[in-house]
């Protein structure tokens, strides 16, 4: 019998917010799979698993959430369309091909409206600048989405994305030699090895 898939026991294997959003549907590589994010409230959820958002900020969310249901419900699958959206930009440059046009073009309609509400804020503790999202407005939940895709897709780091061949799930590639294949070695690392055995053995007696 499989484990219940819970945000409580999603893994955070993609290493930076946006692929980690991208990751929440359990297997791409099935026909049959499992979306974590079935709802503007679950979406919340997985910012509070994530850390990503502070609890008050969230709690405020909450709030408007519920005092805006409708508004809500549009918002969430402007995130689904994000994460889905943001799956083909990086899987194209994994793939060593540019972006299409139209996903490029609908990706600025995201980020024209992400860097309209950015503001400049100062972190003692730091001693320095960070962008903020401070308006208390729905949307929250996709600029901050479209801030960590903006960083990644426009640094090097962009060439350190891959995805898992046995799950499709995208990572950030940080080993020494960037040699890493799996999302996670646990899970996905350890189910290539125990095949790989079995088809082995398998040989051995044919």
């Amino acid at each position: 019998m499989s484990a219940q898939k819970t945000l409580a026991s999603l893994r955070l294997d993609g290493g930076i917010l946006c692929l980690d959003f991208v990751n929440t549907v359990s297997n791409r590589r099935r026909s049959t799979t499992h979306d974590y994010l079935p709802n503007f409230r679950e979406l919340l959820q997985w910012y509070a698993h994530t850390g990503a958002l502070s609890a008050k900020t969230i709690q405020t969310l909450e709030r408007l959430a519920k005092g805006y249901p409708q508004k809500a419900a549009v918002i969430f699958d402007k995130s689904i369309q994000l994460r889905e959206l943001l799956l083909r930009l990086f899987t194209a440059v994994i793939a060593h091909k540019p972006p299409a046009a139209s996903d490029l073009q609908l990706f600025n309609t995201y980020m024209a409206d992400a860097y309209a509400n950015i503001e400049m804020a100062w972190r003692s503790a730091t001693r320095q600048g960070e962008l903020q999202f401070n308006a208390p407005a729905l949307e929250q939940v996709n600029w901050w989405l479209v801030k960590s895709a903006v960083e990644l897709y426009s640094s090097g780091k962009l060439a350190q994305v891959r995805q898992c061949p046995a799950c499709g799930w995208l990572f950030l590639d940080k080993s020494r030699n960037g040699s890493r294949k799996w999302c996670s070695m646990s899970t996905c690392g350890d189910v290539s090895k125990v095949k790989q055995n079995y088809e082995r053995k398998k040989k051995k007696k044919a």
